[in-house]
């Protein structure tokens, strides 16, 4: 679902829709836009998904689960100052309140190349240490240059 949703994203001017949101209201439509799409393939894969579930330590963007099997998922974009503390403490918390260790830490770039490479080198640090970080997956919502023009 997360690489449909990426290859929207980066491929099908998806961008531009993450790009023309108010800018204090552009996390929450890049939730929206993901959850919509979410839905269907959820249903027609037998997973059950849930948008902001709060298990106690707040609500989450989105759980996926079949069965016991439960992934969370938190969604940030390069313009959110606390992406660090979602990547290293948020997700976390809602991991061990579901009580599953699976999570996904959902990273959109909209333009901070600065935060990219920082979130970039600590997820190749936390694993090069050996230690078991969120799966990090990045989505580039930056503006694409038209085919005409490379």
């Amino acid at each position: 679902m997360l690489w449909i949703f990426k290859d929207w994203v980066e491929n099908n001017r998806g961008w531009d829709e993450v790009l023309s949101a108010s800018t204090n209201k552009r996390e929450k439509s890049l939730q929206r836009f993901l959850h919509l799409l979410g839905k269907y393939y959820c249903s027609q894969n037998n997973i059950d998904m849930t948008f902001e579930e709060n298990e106690g330590s707040g609500p989450v963007d989105l759980k996926r689960s079949r069965g016991n099997d439960k992934t969370e998922v938190e969604i940030k974009l390069s313009s959110n100052a606390d992406y660090i503390h979602g990547y290293e403490e948020q997700i976390e918390q809602y991991v061990k309140a579901e009580g599953t260790t699976q999570r996904v830490f959902v990273y959109v770039k909209v333009g901070n190349p600065g935060r990219d490479k920082r979130i970039e080198e600590l997820h190749a640090s936390r694993l090069n240490n050996g230690e078991n970080p969120p799966e990090l997956f990045i989505i580039d919502s930056k503006e694409q240059t038209s085919a005409s023009k490379r």
